[in-house]
């Protein structure tokens, strides 16, 4: 097992700089919607229907009336989502000059080593160690939790800070909750909604949110600067980021820097040592614990000087009202719940599985002193986010999956933009710098 290292002097030297989802009926399966239609109700008015028919107009009248107050509910979620984000971030200005550049090996970062085989042997001493005052002054420390719970078939042990759900619930908090909940709620809908056009529209809004947006937007752009756009094109995969219903852009990229400063550590947003729910998605209803570590913007000064950045930060929950709006106007029902909220969900989990899965489960090729692993089944689901450990390696590499059959979806965009003359200055990782991050093999060398 590697040994927890802590560097006190450049602790206190650095301070905090060092430092964040059949068969088709016959009266009303359109493509358009989930009612009757035109016909069929002229047919009920001369009473030519018949009873089945009766039964069937009577279930379409009960899911518009429901239709209607969960979209008035969507309504009323989302004004207070707005309204609670201008609130928990109003107080903290982005002040701080200088950027944070990530991926640079020079930073040798108080991190916390891999836990082992002997970890179960071993933990209280590593847990002593972690607390230290070194260690707490470089990195925060964990309230004197001890270790509690072995993850599900991994070997990490975790010790959440905060009780997951009996504890104080701010406004903020039940507000996202709220919304996750509707559009879990929404999903139920899916099998009486289902239309091949529907489902059409879920891939690519899938492909435009999920890839367009997330990774290559968000993830490799604007947090890792791993290559350059033209700004129009910057601005517009940006607009497809925020689509995805995971904050504005400025928001996401500023607390996936935090993740980074502090991979694994007591300030790390979403860290499995708190256990998998909290990395998975227990850290975005606890907004109090979640500010604390990541409030801070001034790690993105570079997004807040840009007027578009701070414009999708004030508008942003608007934004997502239009875009289900637009779905319902264009496909009706259907695409509302297929295009919006199985998309928005299936993108969630996605996304969250690589703060989760991808830190519990898989391999490890390079030695990162974190937790992140190479999951190959996140690998395709999140176009290439899941080779973790790669990325945790080479933060700044456009590219993640470095192996040929490390399938990178990803990558492949970033290669046609390339092509066509898009893309620029895209950041790799050398073989030297490969080699001398890998593992040693086993039995490969001697002590």
């Amino acid at each position: 097992m590697r040994e927890l290292r802590v560097r006190a002097s450049d602790a206190c030297a650095r301070g905090d700089a060092c430092d964040r989802r059949g068969r088709r009926r016959r009266w009303g399966a359109r493509e358009r919607g989930f009612g009757p239609s035109s016909s069929d109700r002229a047919r009920r008015i001369a009473g030519s229907l018949d009873d089945d028919d009766d039964a069937w107009f009577g279930s379409c009248a009960v899911i518009n009336d429901v239709l209607c107050v969960v979209l008035y509910g969507i309504g009323v979620i989302m004004r207070r989502v707005s309204g609670a984000r201008r609130e928990a971030f109003a107080s903290r200005a982005v002040t701080a000059p200088g950027v944070i550049e990530l991926g640079d090996e020079s930073d040798d970062q108080v991190v916390w080593k891999r836990l082992g085989q002997q970890g179960v042997d071993k933990a209280c001493e590593l847990w002593s160690a972690v607390n230290s005052e070194a260690a707490a002054a470089a990195k925060g420390a964990w309230a004197g939790v001890k270790p509690s719970h072995k993850v599900f078939l991994s070997d990490i042990l975790a010790s959440p800070k905060r009780n997951a759900f009996v504890r104080k619930w701010i406004e903020t908090d039940v507000t996202y909750a709220s919304f996750i909940g509707v559009m879990h709620l929404g999903c139920l809908l899916a099998p009486f909604t289902f239309t091949w056009g529907a489902f059409k529209c879920f891939l690519a809004m899938y492909f435009i949110t999920g890839c367009l947006g997330i990774t290559l937007s968000y993830h490799r752009q604007l947090s890792h600067k791993s290559f350059r756009t033209p700004k129009w094109l910057e601005y517009a995969l940006a607009y497809c980021g925020a689509l995805a219903v995971q904050g504005d852009p400025l928001e996401w990229a500023s607390s996936h820097r935090h993740h980074h400063q502090h991979t694994d550590t007591p300030k790390d947003p979403h860290t499995p040592y708190e256990g998998f729910w909290w990395s998975h998605m227990g850290w975005l209803l606890d907004n109090e614990a979640t500010i604390e570590r990541v409030g801070d913007r001034s790690n993105a000064q570079e997004l807040a000087a840009q007027p578009f950045y701070r414009f999708m930060e004030k508008t942003y929950m608007w934004h997502i009202a239009a875009s289900a709006v637009a779905l319902y106007a264009i496909g009706g029902l259907p695409w509302l719940i297929w295009g919006f909220c199985v998309r928005t969900v299936w993108v969630y989990h996605i996304t969250w599985a690589v703060n989760s899965v991808s830190h519990c489960w898989g391999s490890q090729e390079f030695n990162t002193g974190d937790l992140s692993r190479n999951n190959w089944p996140i690998g395709i689901l999140a176009f290439g986010e899941g080779w973790h450990n790669n990325h945790h390696a080479f933060e700044f590499s456009a590219r993640h999956g470095l192996r040929w059959w490390q399938i990178d979806m990803t990558w492949m965009v970033i290669c046609v933009l390339k092509f066509l003359r898009l893309a620029d200055k895209v950041k790799l990782p050398k073989e030297a710098q490969m080699e001398r991050m890998r593992f040693a093999p086993a039995g490969g060398a001697s002590a």
